[in-house]
C-alpha cells in the first residue's frame, strides 16, 4: 500500500505543481457549495457558547451588521466566493453536525440534490476524541467508512464539481496548548478538561490519566488516520477524472497557538482559528488563484 500511496503522491503533486490561472477546461465556478463535517465546521465555541455558523470557515458569513456589532469575520470560503464570482446562483448550505464521525459522511451525503459543485470535507475529529483510547477505531475500520463516504459523494456530483477533503486536525497540538491556556482567562484548561475528560471534549488525549506515551500514540492514529483519507482521496481524484478532488493536510500540519483555540473551551478553534482553516484551506485548494476578498 505504501509504494501506491508514494505514487498516488508523485502525480498528485505534479498536477498542484501546475499553476492554474482560472477555472479547470470542464470546472464549474464554485456557486453552490456544500460543507460536510462536525462541530469545527458549525464554529461551535468560535465567539459565543455553541454554534456560531457565521464563524465558519466554510459557511461564514459578514455584512454591514456583523462589522457594525463587532463580529469577527473569518472570510470564509463562502465570502471568497461572494467575493471573487459574484453572488447571483450562490448558495451555500452546511450538512456537518455537532458529534458527528466518519461513519456519518454517507448521511450527509444523503441530503445533497446532486448539483453542488463545490464540497468540503472536515470530518474525523470525533473519530480521534474518544472517552478512551481503546474506543478508537482500527485503521481498517476508518478507511472503510471514510471510502464509503467518499463514493457516495463522488458518485453524486455532476461532472465538473470540485471537492476538497481536509485533514483531521492534530489533537495533540491542542493539547501542548491547552496545557499553558486559561479559559475565560479564569480557569485553566487542564482543570477544565479534567472536569469533563469523559463525555466531552477529548479523553483519548485530555484526560489526565494520560501517559506521555498515551499522547503519543493516538497522535499516531490521528496521523495515521490522515494517511489514510489522503490516500483514497487521491484514489477518488483517479477514479473519477470528470470531478476535481483534493485534499489538504493543512489543517493537521499548521501549527496553531493559543489565540486560534476558543476561550470557552479550550477545544474548539476560534473565530481567529477558524479564518486560519478558510484562508490555509483555500490556498491548498483549486481556487486559490482566487485571492480577491471582500
Amino acid at each position: 500500500m505504501w509504494g501506491m500511496i508514494r505514487i498516488l503522491t508523485f502525480f498528485a503533486a505534479l498536477l498542484i505543481a501546475i499553476p492554474a490561472s482560472a477555472l479547470g477546461p470542464t470546472q464549474q465556478a464554485p456557486t453552490r457549495l456544500y460543507s460536510i463535517g462536525d462541530s469545527i465546521t458549525r464554529a461551535f465555541d468560535a465567539d459565543l457558547p455553541a454554534d456560531n455558523l457565521h464563524l465558519s470557515w466554510v459557511n461564514g458569513t459578514h455584512n454591514f451588521l456583523s462589522s457594525l456589532l463587532g463580529f469577527p469575520n473569518v472570510q470564509s470560503h463562502h465570502q471568497r466566493v461572494v467575493a471573487n464570482f459574484g453572488s447571483a446562483g450562490v448558495r451555500n448550505r452546511i450538512a456537518a453536525q455537532n458529534g458527528n464521525r466518519v461513519g456519518h459522511m454517507v448521511d450527509q451525503v444523503e441530503g445533497m440534490s446532486g448539483r453542488e459543485n463545490y464540497v468540503t470535507v472536515l470530518l474525523g475529529g470525533n473519530d480521534v476524541c474518544k472517552d478512551r483510547i481503546e474506543e478508537l477505531p482500527t485503521d481498517e475500520v476508518f478507511a472503510y467508512t471514510f471510502a464509503e463516504g467518499l463514493v457516495a459523494l463522488l458518485e453524486k456530483l455532476e461532472p465538473g464539481a470540485t471537492v476538497q477533503v481536509a485533514a483531521i486536525p492534530d489533537v495533540k497540538r491542542l493539547y501542548e496548548i491547552g496545557i499553558d491556556k486559561r479559559a475565560l482567562g479564569v480557569v485553566d484548561c487542564s482543570l477544565l478538561w479534567q472536569a469533563t475528560a469523559l463525555g466531552f471534549p477529548c479523553g483519548s488525549m485530555l484526560s489526565p490519566e494520560n501517559s506521555e506515551a498515551d499522547r503519543e500514540y493516538v497522535s499516531q492514529r490521528n496521523a495515521g488516520y490522515n494517511v489514510i483519507m489522503h490516500y483514497l482521496t487521491l484514489l477518488g481524484a483517479l477514479s473519477y477524472p470528470h470531478l476535481y478532488v483534493s485534499f489538504t493536510d493543512v489543517t493537521f500540519t499548521f501549527p496553531f497557538t493559543q489565540d486560534h483555540v476558543s476561550n470557552i473551551d479550550c477545544y474548539h478553534p476560534s473565530a481567529d482559528g477558524q479564518a486560519l482553516i478558510s484562508e490555509g484551506t483555500w490556498n491548498a485548494g483549486f481556487f486559490s488563484q482566487y485571492g480577491k476578498l471582500q
